[in-house]
């Protein structure tokens, strides 16, 4: 067999885009999962047959439109969430994905100025030691100094060390806040988005489950049926004397 004749066995046409490939780039027709060819044969009645070959983008095409076109069908208009969900639910991507690798990537200083200060601010260390700083503060005012003391009581330079303290201090635990409401909220989304591909996925192999099922509840039936022919056959014969 000459070389051009080798290449034409090994190439295959598409039947939908009557592209031509390389066998090892085409999907055989009776590989498509049921539902996934009902969804080809009702869009392309003409060329579709169930025999032949396919292409990857056409299959992965056809994924697509079919995963979205069940989703709508299940929950109406689709979010630009559950649209991108669908694109890699039909094209076998993956989701899961590191969200808090992906925040600690994008940290600023500021940013991370503010985890800090509010890390520190709300531990037991920084409220044991602030109250410690201001009994000595007090103590240092009103028994050691006396009569040369800069701050003597009611401590009013104190009042305003802690309230410049505070002013500085709720702004920034708050943007700490506001960054991780952020991230709490790219986490739920993400959750959602797992979760609903999770659903997908599942579904599709209750379906190829079924469809297994199926083939093997006709392939035992074919076989009994082949037994019962067998035995009525050899009822059927004649006894040797």
């Amino acid at each position: 067999m000459s070389a051009n004749a080798t290449m034409e066995v090994q190439e295959r046409t598409c039947c939908l885009c009557e592209r031509t490939g390389r066998r090892s780039t085409m999907i055989a027709a009776a590989m498509v999962r049921p539902q996934v060819a009902a969804h080809i044969a009702q869009h392309y009645p003409d060329k579709w047959t169930g025999a032949g070959y396919l292409c990857r983008n056409c299959l992965n095409t056809e994924r697509l439109d079919y995963v979205t076109a069940r989703l709508t069908q299940e929950k109406g208009a689709l979010s630009t969430v559950e649209e991108e969900v669908a694109k890699k639910a039909g094209l076998h991507l993956t989701i899961a994905r590191n969200i808090d690798a992906q925040f600690q990537e994008g940290l600023t200083v500021g940013q991370a100025a503010a985890d800090t200060v509010a890390r520190i601010g709300g531990s037991w260390v920084f409220v044991i030691g602030f109250l410690v700083f201001l009994v000595l503060w007090m103590a240092f005012n009103t028994f050691v100094l006396r009569q040369t003391s800069f701050d003597p009581y009611p401590y009013i330079l104190l009042n305003l060390v802690l309230s410049c303290i505070a002013a500085l201090q709720a702004p920034i635990i708050m943007m700490s806040q506001n960054r991780q409401s952020e991230r709490d909220r790219v986490e739920s989304t993400h959750d959602y988005e797992t979760d609903l591909k999770a659903e997908i996925e599942i579904a599709s192999l209750h379906d190829k489950i079924d469809h297994l099922l199926h083939a093997q509840w006709e392939r035992m039936v074919e076989l009994q049926e082949m037994q019962i022919d067998l035995l009525t056959e050899i009822a059927g014969r004649p006894r040797r004397l």
